[in-house]
């Protein structure tokens, strides 16, 4: 009875075998055509897998995870998911003797429908396929509907199956609730992911409901349930990203940075995920940890989707920052890996033009660290002459400023980003990127101390230790004197303790302060703060006439 299911399932269908493995590919067609299949295809590599699919429309796909060179069995998943070159109404199985955790959850992320380990007996392949292509078959309606992107159809037959009593009503439900989070419809989402719930505990639905408290601004909740998700299922990887996600609308940095690490420590392989933590630790100041994060995410990515020229400049914009100013062996490993980096995109991706002036902006900053300031500057000067200055993006703008800071060029670089904000002023994420350039150009282990003796300088200011405070705050403008807002910082305390002790001193210091900032533009966000200070100085010279 089953084999006559299956014959006429099979009869139908078309099949693409994948595998290294002459004599596998052999074995299995004759598995397939013994259940009645009339179309089986056989590739051995990934790329003849994704031309396969871009031209032909699979029922189901057989593949291996482990493919030799190029591409593996999951990346070929995740390319074919992201292009939509598989459908909904279609099945993609991983075949393979690789069940190692870090491959059974890299592969799961991208949902395959089924994980069959090998050896593969008949029988073993004949049961796997009558139940997946019986469930197949009862739900294309469904799946064909969000295949065409019309979810509102696809969630009305997903009630109707359930209300015929279908034995897929966990299925139709999760779906439901996906297809509503599509739609905008956060409300009734969560409907079914309580009620699913209410019953028993279920992963997808708590991890679900999670996901609707994030779409809401509830974030505390969110973070709550992620995190009970976590306590029940610990290998359950997306509940740490969602872990991550809320800390940082809760501004919790460092803990959002720390459970990207678990997430990655448990399924390494996702190479957006690392690419996500490389640039949370970069932002968070931790160039070490972002170099660990990029370089998984470039080794994980070789020769997918993923594979981008902004991954490598910004690995090597990383490496370059970190050898700066280390002149030990460990130094001169971090520069030489930074150059194999720049030198990629130079070879890989040398039809994209702006991505690789950008790398060979971010080569000088790697000469001036190895004290080779001449050629660092005939560098800029050849990049110079192959652009339009004029005609900038923002983000080659910054790569020019900061190698123009990097080698002395102070006026040239403040010149240009002044010009860029205001080409850039109504954009306010490019004007953020400016705005700190502007204030901190010098390295990064300078702007770290500095960040570290202005907020010692501003505790001391809150509990009225101001001359502690302008002795923390002068510290940390000796290591990045344009900054504003430490400009702003000192002249402030310097004013407050002028109106204490009318010390012509400290007068004189916020004027120093003041004078050190005049560069920057209108559209800066410590503007505004820079003109009430200097009519607050104004108004004490006038009224002293000083």
């Amino acid at each position: 009875m089953n084999e006559h299911q299956l014959r006429k399932l099979c009869q139908n269908s078309k099949f693409l075998i994948v595998d290294d493995f002459e004599n596998f590919r052999t074995s299995l067609r004759l598995m397939l055509t013994s259940f009645g299949a009339a179309f089986v295809d056989t590739v051995a590599n990934a790329e003849q897998a994704l031309n396969q699919a871009k031209y032909d429309s699979y029922d189901v796909i057989l593949c291996d995870f482990n493919l030799g060179a190029g591409k593996n069995g999951q990346q070929i998943l995740e390319e074919l998911r992201m292009k939509k070159r598989i459908k909904h109404t279609s099945l993609f199985v991983m075949v393979t003797a690789d069940t190692s955790k870090e491959t059974v959850l890299g592969t799961r992320e991208f949902q395959p429908d089924a994980y069959i380990a090998k050896p593969v007996t008949r029988n073993m392949l004949e049961e796997r396929l009558l139940q997946l292509m019986t469930q197949q078959a009862i739900l294309k309606p469904i799946n064909r509907e969000i295949d065409i992107d019309n979810y509102a159809k696809a969630i009305s037959l997903c009630k109707q199956e359930i209300e015929n009593g279908t034995r897929y009503r966990s299925w139709c439900l999760q779906t439901m609730a996906s297809l509503y989070r599509k739609l905008g419809d956060t409300s009734s989402a969560q409907g079914i992911y309580k009620e699913v719930l209410s019953q028993r505990h279920i992963d997808w639905a708590q991890l679900g409901l999670a996901h609707t408290l994030l779409d809401t601004t509830q974030y505390d909740q969110a973070k709550q349930v992620f995190s009970q998700v976590i306590e029940k299922s610990p290998m359950m990887v997306e509940a740490y990203e969602g872990v991550s996600d809320a800390c940082l609308h809760l501004g919790q940095r460092q803990e959002a940075q720390e459970a990207l690490q678990e997430a990655v420590t448990i399924s390494p392989r996702m190479v957006k995920r690392q690419s996500k933590l490389a640039s949370l630790c970069v932002e968070n100041n931790d160039l070490r940890s972002a170099s660990e994060a990029f370089r998984k995410a470039i080794t994980f990515g070789e020769n997918t989707v993923h594979e981008t020229p902004t991954l490598y400049l910004d690995f090597g914009r990383c490496l370059s920052d970190l050898s700066i100013g280390d002149t030990t062996n460990q130094g001169n490993t971090l520069a030489n890996e930074a150059n194999i980096q720049l030198e990629t995109i130079l070879d890989k991706f040398s039809y994209e033009e702006e991505a690789c002036h950008c790398a060979n902006l971010v080569k000088a900053r790697v000469l001036v660290g190895r004290d080779k300031h001449e050629q660092a500057q005939m560098l800029i000067d050849e990049v110079q002459s192959l652009i339009d200055v004029e005609d900038l993006s923002v983000d080659l703008g910054l790569e020019l400023s900061r190698s123009l800071y990097t080698t002395g060029r102070q006026d040239e670089a403040e010149n240009l980003l002044i010009k860029l904000s205001q080409k850039f002023e109504s954009d306010p994420q490019a004007l953020g990127k400016i705005e700190a350039l502007l204030d901190e150009p010098e390295p990064f282990e300078l702007r770290i101390k500095a960040k570290s003796l202005n907020k010692t300088g501003i505790q001391l200011f809150e509990s009225g230790q101001l001359q502690s405070a302008v002795e923390s705050f002068t510290s940390a403008l000796a290591l990045t004197p344009k900054h504003a807002a430490l400009n702003l910082n000192l002249a402030q305390v310097a004013l407050k303790l002028y109106k204490d002790e009318s010390s012509p001193n400290t007068l004189n210091l916020a004027q120093e302060c003041i004078e050190r900032i005049q560069h920057i533009p209108k559209q800066h966000k410590q503007f505004r703060r820079l003109q009430h200070i200097k009519t607050n100085i104004q108004n004490i010279l006038r009224e002293n006439q000083i």
